[in-house]
């Protein structure tokens, strides 16, 4: 069955009204009719078994016909993991989010840190990140999608590391020398609730910033000898993880 998003606020009662891209999307490209019975999502994690009632080019109005409420914790099995990623410049972000929404990272914190090629701060980017981590969310079937969090200096987010609640924190730097292999890690996985990991932009790490995530209570480790693209590192590493941790088969 076909998914939409639905924005909540338009979700009122036992009517659920679909508007913007969705509402072109049904009317001029898949031209369903009402009647037709659709999945719906609102990015909070619930779905709804809705049939089409009204069709115009900018509004869909459906009825809800059943509801699958969100469980915490259900989606993927504990523990959680977050990415906390260099900025990229241009699209090489739009790629990532698509790839960690579809790989179940739970949440994605991009910081600028000092061999960072793009120069803005992500302010900009945020809602369209948000809606590529949404169109992903369609795609792959999965019910919430990250949480996206704004760009800040890596300074800030490491400050923030003794509240942040994860139980194993890992930066992955392409100097192999006295790091642990990836491999090493993965006994500890079983035992903990969060884990936080940290890729540099194009640039990589500076050894300052390493030192900086190290005191801050982060591990580095290596995936090998080869140096990746920070789009390659991002993939490799949540796909070696999220295997370990059980969230992906």
């Amino acid at each position: 069955m076909r998914r939409f998003f639905v924005e909540p606020e338009n979700i009122v009662g036992p009517t659920a009204v679909l508007t913007g891209a969705e509402a072109r999307h049904i009317t001029a490209v898949l031209r369903l009719a009402p009647g037709t019975t659709i999945t719906l999502f609102d990015g909070s994690g619930s779905y709804f078994e809705a049939m089409i009632t009204k069709i115009s080019p900018t509004r869909i109005e459906t009825k809800i016909i059943s509801i699958t409420p969100y469980v915490e914790g259900t989606e993927d099995f504990p523990p959680a993991l977050h990415l906390g990623i260099g900025l990229l410049k241009g699209k090489k972000m739009d790629f990532i989010i698509q790839k960690i929404t579809e790989l179940g990272v739970a949440g994605l914190h991009p910081f600028h840190s000092r061999y960072c090629v793009a120069q803005d701060h992500g302010k900009v980017r945020l809602p369209r990140w948000q809606k590529i981590a949404l169109e992903a969310c369609k795609q792959c079937n999965r019910p919430k999608p990250p949480d996206i969090n704004p760009t800040k200096d890596l300074k800030e987010l490491l400050s923030g590391s003794g509240e942040d609640g994860h139980a194993l924190k890992l930066i992955f730097w392409e100097n192999k020398e006295g790091q642990k292999p990836v491999r090493e890690i993965f006994a500890p996985l079983k035992e903990i609730h969060s884990v936080m990991i940290l890729i540099g932009p194009e640039g990589g790490f500076s050894t300052d910033e390493v030192g900086q995530a190290i005191d801050a209570g982060y591990e580095p480790v290596t995936m090998g000898t080869r140096i990746l693209r920070a789009e390659t590192a991002v993939i490799a590493a949540v796909s070696i993880l999220q295997h370990e941790l059980g969230n992906l088969a």
